[in-house]
């Protein structure tokens, strides 16, 4: 083992460099392969540098340290280890604490600190998404030459506000559960460019989609877009909606219309539709490899929480990227 000032390396960070070679046991630790891993190393030593340096300048320290004692965490590889093994794995602060050497206050605070690490280190990469668009303009431009945007909302189970109000607004009225939600944008290649901050569960997901895109702007004018039919009626609300795609609705059943269908033609239509837009159902599933994400949600915390939404897109796009 590595050890710094007798302060050794924690057995499960032994475990994943000795089988470094297998994806499967290095993927369960980080959610990354050994080589990913070491592609972000550089970028997040380069993002705790920086955050370092503001902390500085902001005086809430005197000194960057470079010696002295150790503590547990005493490089910025076990950082790193440290912060996606949770963020994998979602453990409490308890668990987490001892099986890295340390109380689960000092547990909590590591996260607190390198979380933001862990974001700048994936902007500075080119991963992490927007969390929205000022203009038109600039949608168009995150979405590069094909100009195809996959537009989803994805919900998380969290747990239950004391506050009674925001007890309220998280009821999402699915089996008894309060969640939070989050509105996706996808290029057709799988890349996240947009996850929003997070909103209570029991809002709609048309009203997210218009309280992100003000209707009022001609946000899908050149663009092609795919949505499910969570967003009816952004063909009457919307502008320069040409280029939307949205299935069909089976007809309401009625006495005239007994046994309402589609036509052949509408199954044909909404068949090619889902092919295309199973890519951002595979973009969420791969965010919620994260247990952060697919777990209940612990932390009260919105910071918490979107740091989660945010950096599980970024490394989402990172793993993509990266093979």
């Amino acid at each position: 083992m590595t050890a710094v000032n007798n302060v050794k390396e924690p057995d499960v960070l032994v475990h994943f460099r000795k089988h470094r070679k297998s994806k499967r046991v290095t993927s369960s630790l980080t959610g990354l392969t050994f080589k990913q891993f070491e592609v972000l190393l550089p970028f997040f030593e380069e993002a705790k540098l920086k955050s370092q340096e503001l902390r500085l300048q902001n005086k809430e320290i005197k000194r960057i340290q470079s010696g002295g004692k150790a503590g547990f965490l005493f490089s910025t590889y076990i950082q790193l280890f440290f912060i996606l093994f949770y963020l994998k794995n979602y453990m409490t602060f308890d668990v987490l604490g001892s099986i890295f050497g340390f109380t689960s206050a000092e547990a909590h605070k590591h996260v607190d600190s390198l979380l933001p690490v862990l974001a700048q280190a994936l902007s500075s990469s080119g991963h992490l998404p927007a969390t929205q668009f000022s203009s038109p303009e600039e949608l168009r431009k995150a979405l590069g030459s094909s100009l195809e945007a996959l537009i989803d909302a994805t919900e998380c189970q969290c747990v239950r506000p004391s506050d009674k109000q925001k007890q309220k607004q998280r009821y999402s009225g699915k089996k008894k559960r309060h969640t939070v939600k989050s509105l996706i944008v996808t290029k057709a290649d799988k890349t996240v460019v947009m996850i929003s901050l997070i909103v209570s569960g029991a809002m709609h997901d048309y009203a997210l989609l218009k309280e992100i895109f003000d209707p009022a702007k001609p946000w899908f004018k050149k663009i092609t877009a795919y949505v499910d039919l969570g967003f009816l009626g952004i063909m009457t609300d919307y502008t320069d909606t040409n280029g939307v795609k949205i299935p069909y609705k089976k007809p309401r059943r009625s006495k005239k219309n007994p046994n309402p269908q589609l036509t052949k033609s509408q199954k044909k239509y909404n068949k090619k539709q889902a092919s295309i837009r199973v890519s951002v159902e595979n973009v969420l599933a791969g965010m919620k490899s994260f247990h952060c994400l697919s777990h209940r949600i612990r932390n009260h915390l919105d910071l918490f929480i979107n740091y989660f939404f945010g950096v599980s897109a970024g490394l989402w796009n990172f793993k993509n990227a990266v093979k």
